[in-house]
């Protein structure tokens, strides 16, 4: 029996207790950087 659950709508495995935040819509996250940390 695994010790984490599933979230029903993203799939994504949760830790007991956790909330998984893929249903929340005031969330604003900035994806313009991303890949590219690594370059000078």
């Amino acid at each position: 029996m695994p010790y984490y659950r599933t979230c029903p709508h993203c799939g994504a495995h949760l830790d007991p207790g956790e909330r998984c935040d893929c249903q929340e819509t005031d969330t604003k996250e900035d994806y313009s950087n991303a890949g590219n940390e690594n370059q000078d």
